[in-house]
């Protein structure tokens, strides 16, 4: 009825003399959901409306703050297509965007801990909504000149909620992207957001539509395109996100009738298998706005007509793509340089930046994991603009992070880190690594992360396990390694991707056999080494890699010695380990590798022997993987593998992966390319990315030998 009522009155109104008809766009939140007014917009961009106040909560502010900018419906869809939202939704820093250093320890841990002045902490939230601030900085780069929001192309306000007081705050002026980042904190998918000394989270929480605000505008006729749920049956609550919509949903309920009786034309799109978090489903979720405008094509057509106002401002404040940077001002600094930032930010004074690489300059930054949020502003300068990088520094400088283990090398183990940023100098890193289990591991490293600049540090490591000492491929005894070893070294790391460097090592090596045997004894040794080394890694997964390569380079020099008295001949081993991630598809993948060492010299000792088989990962020395033989099954002083894994999703998080490999480890250089025997071995498995780690298991097998091995692992390396 009040839909024909409306008709009604906009066709008599076209009797008389159009006018000047002010407008008002309402948008609620509902994450995922609000891109179906997307849809709308299109809608009603179609039919000729034009606003004059646009209003919104959460990601409808989003939505709305973009038009009100100036972006067409079709960019503001196109732009959130295009938005990796699995990305945004976890806050997981890309691997490839990580410090060189961190990047070595990434996907290790399951839990983690800030510790301050009061110990351990429970996380104040796991998400930070570091890439909602990335995004926002873009979308609002041209914001500048407003200084309040109804100066914008289209005047604009949002809502969100003081999380201290339990007040709603409405945002009309300020930094557009603190107002958005504010509103859209959904609660326990985002952490509240600080702001004037005060926290705030959703707006959806106490008004998820603002329609009362916007009545209170003085317009005409206002339209809503309202995306919440309201309350939904015990049926239908069964998940956590519905569950915690619900939560927030009941002030809104009671508000319904209300909002309903203020909106003149008040659509309601309806996505039943959508909620806050269905991005994957975007392009529906626009359809299903479309297709709700349309239904009150009527009525929007004749508002249009009756609308005798003035042509809609065409002025844009939308986004360069590449600006001129007379400037870099760091803001927000404590503990850190800014001559640290500006080298992880790698954009230069009196350049031409690129947006594309400033956003990744952004992730190499944030992925220093010394910030809890990172944006960035422009300023108008003489020529070009002022950069602004706004920092927000962690509150602690110390972590603990816990994770857990199993393979069937190394058995059960609880990873253990403790990690220090602030030691001593400002841009260090303290790590202290601890697995315990049967076979316990450990290590503590320091350095001061100085980029380009060679730098002192020092490790101290620890290893033992146990394995079985192979004859004819039988097992004929068990022995338990155990080593202890510190190294002092110079390392210079580029782009976060390349470290280069060399040192000294001092190691001492015990090998204990489980029963007494003529032809073997226990082995008891001191060594001094000397190694140079060049490491590569631009893997965007530790794990599961879809892109990047790694390469791995050390030249060692090891020498026995008593006390530091003597010093036997030395040996030393050259070795050569190259990795590429290959995407085939959005389902396919493949990794190969190639691995080749040589000994040169006096025949290695037996821990340096270079040693063939099983398929994990975290091994020492020149241990290395190769499928259809058991662990350590295969040694020489030489060897040459290549190795080809492919991998299958058939499922999200869920793979079918199949391992071939070749190759050859023999005593002299020269059987490596004479020899008959070619070394051989393939397996089927099943891969999980569960959330405690990757979960493995494999059939092994090789044409060389009748026998089948099973492998198994779980969680994360170390």
């Amino acid at each position: 009825m009040k839909q024909l009522i409306i008709l009604l009155l906009l066709s008599l109104s076209l009797q008389a003399q159009k006018k000047d008809i002010k407008i008002g766009l309402v948008l609620s939140g509902g994450g995922a959901k609000c891109m179906a007014q997307i849809g709308a917009l299109k809608v009603m961009e179609e039919a000729g409306i034009k606003f004059d106040y646009i209003g919104g909560t959460s990601m409808g502010a989003i939505v709305g703050a973009m038009y009100s900018l100036g972006y067409s419906a079709a960019e503001i869809e196109l732009y959130l297509k295009n938005v990796n939202w699995d990305a945004l939704l976890s806050n997981e820093i890309p691997r490839n965007r990580l410090s060189f250093f961190d990047r070595k320890a990434d996907s290790r841990y399951l839990l983690r801990f800030p510790i301050d002045n009061n110990g351990i902490n429970i996380p104040k939230g796991v998400n930070f909504a570091q890439y909602i601030m990335k995004e926002l900085s873009t979308i609002t780069q041209q914001s500048y000149p407003y200084l309040h929001f109804s100066e914008l192309p289209i005047p604009f306000f949002c809502v969100a909620t003081n999380l201290e007081s339990g007040q709603m705050r409405v945002f009309e002026h300020g930094r557009l992207i603190d107002a958005l980042r504010a509103s859209s904190a959904f609660p326990s998918l985002f952490t509240p957001y600080l702001l004037e000394d005060s926290l705030y989270i959703d707006g959806g929480v106490l008004n998820n539509f603002p329609v009362q605000i916007m009545a209170e505008k003085g317009l005409d006729y206002i339209i809503g395109v309202d995306m919440q749920d309201y309350l939904n049956s015990r049926e239908d609550l069964n998940s956590v996100v519905k569950v915690m919509a619900q939560t927030s949903a009941f002030l809104n309920a009671q508000n319904r009738k209300e909002s309903e009786a203020l909106t003149d034309i008040w659509m309601t799109p309806k996505i039943e298998e959508a909620n806050i978090t269905s991005f994957d489903i975007f392009e529906e979720i626009v359809a299903a706005g479309e297709a709700e405008a349309r239904a009150h094509w009527d009525e929007l057509v004749a508002l249009a007509e009756m609308d005798g106002g003035p042509p809609q401002n065409h002025e844009k404040a939308t986004p360069l793509s590449a600006f001129f940077v007379k400037e870099i001002q760091v803001n927000g600094l404590q503990n850190l340089t800014p001559d640290f930032v500006k080298g992880k930010l790698r954009v230069r004074e009196n350049k031409i930046c690129q947006v594309s690489k400033l956003d990744k300059g952004l992730d190499q930054l944030y992925g220093t994991q010394y910030f809890t949020n990172i944006d960035y502003t422009l300023v108008p300068a003489d020529t070009g603009y002022i950069l602004n990088i706004n920092l927000r520094e962690k509150e602690y400088s110390q972590q603990l992070n816990v994770g857990i283990n199993y393979s069937d090398d190394y058995n059960a183990a609880l990873l253990l880190n403790y990690t220090n940023r602030k030691l001593f100098f400002k841009n260090s890193k303290l790590s202290v690594d601890l697995a315990l289990g049967d076979m316990p591991r450990g290590e503590i490293s320091y350095f001061v992360d100085r980029g380009f600049i060679p730098t002192l540090g020092l490790k101290l490591r620890s290893h033992r396990f146990k394995y079985s000492k192979f004859q004819n491929r039988l097992a004929v005894n068990e022995k338990t390694y155990q080593d202890y070893s510190l190294q002092l070294f110079l390392q210079s790391t580029w782009r976060d991707a390349y470290a280069i460097g060399g040192g000294v090592e001092v190691e001492d090596i015990s090998i204990n056999q489980s029963f007494e045997s003529s032809t073997m004894g226990d082995f008891q040794k001191a060594y001094i080494n000397y190694f140079a080394f060049l490491d590569f890694d631009s893997f965007d997964d530790a794990n599961f890699p879809r892109a990047g390569f790694q390469l791995n380079m050390m030249y060692r020099i090891i020498a026995e010695r008593e006390g530091f008295e003597i010093f036997r001949e030395p040996s030393s081993v050259l070795d050569i380990n190259f990795k590429q991630a290959v995407g085939l598809g959005p389902k396919w993948s493949m990794l190969l590798e190639m691995f080749g060492a040589t000994a040169i010299g006096p025949s290695l000792d037996e821990p340096y022997q270079i040693y063939l088989g099983s398929q994990g990962q975290g091994y020492i020395n020149y241990m290395q993987p190769f499928v259809g033989y058991r662990f350590l099954e295969l040694s020489g002083n030489n060897a040459l593998t290549l190795r080809a894994d492919f991998r299958y999703e058939f499922l999200k998080n869920n793979y079918i992966k199949f391992k071939a490999n070749y190759g050859r480890v023999e005593n002299s250089f020269e059987d490596l390319f004479n020899s008959d025997v070619l070394l051989d071995g393939y397996s089927i498995g099943y891969s999980y990315n569960s959330l405690i780690g990757p979960l493995e298991l494999n059939l092994a097998a090789s044409s060389n030998h009748p026998d089948l091995f099973a492998y198994v692992r779980l969680g994360f390396w170390f």
